[in-house]
Parts: C-alpha cells; sequence; structure tokens
C-alpha cells in the first residue's frame, strides 16, 4: 500500500491515482513552511502548495498545473490538507477527539 496517494481528474474525465511509497523527511521539514504566514496572498498559497504536492511524486504527469485543473475548486483545500495530514503523519481522528 502507498504511503501517499492522490487522484487527480484527466482531460478525459477519468480520475487517475498517482502513489508515492517513499519521501524523504526534508519534503516534510518543506511543508511546514508553505502556510499563511509565509504566503499571505491565498492565490500564491495555492499555487505554492500545488507545486509542493508535485515535487512529492516522482510521476512526471504530477504537476502543478495537473493539481490545478485536475482537482475541483470546492475540493482543493481538502485535497491539500488529507495530503499534508498523511505527509505529517497526522490522525484529524485524533485531533478531533482532542479538541
Amino acid at each position: 500500500m502507498a504511503r501517499l496517494e492522490i487522484k487527480i481528474r484527466q482531460e478525459n474525465g477519468e480520475y487517475k491515482k498517482y502513489e508515492q511509497n517513499w519521501v524523504p523527511t526534508r519534503k516534510m521539514l518543506e511543508a511546514l513552511d508553505i502556510g499563511h504566514e509565509n504566503y499571505p496572498d491565498l492565490k500564491e498559497l495555492n499555487e505554492k502548495q500545488a507545486e509542493f504536492i508535485a515535487s512529492v511524486f516522482d510521476e512526471k504527469e504530477v504537476t502543478k498545473d495537473a493539481i490545478l485543473d485536475g482537482v475541483a475548486a470546492w475540493e482543493f483545500a481538502p485535497f491539500v490538507d488529507e495530503f499534508l495530514n498523511k505527509l505529517l503523519g497526522v490522525d484529524p481522528n485524533l485531533e478531533a477527539e482532542e479538541q
């Protein structure tokens, strides 16, 4: 089972799943720098998030543009959150229980 996976809508309307089994710790550290404090402009933040997610995958098809064009606008924030939770090893269910 892949440690990270994302689904991106293709031009033909079908979704393709991409998997990544190995991610160096350096990528986790990079992810921690991508937030509102460093990118206060929402457009720039969203573009940086898509660029970062693409950089984690070995597949050349996974690009910033592929993500921005293949993820529905209303699904982008949950898409990023789910990806970052997996990358950082955060269990959102445990966070909800603690609150």
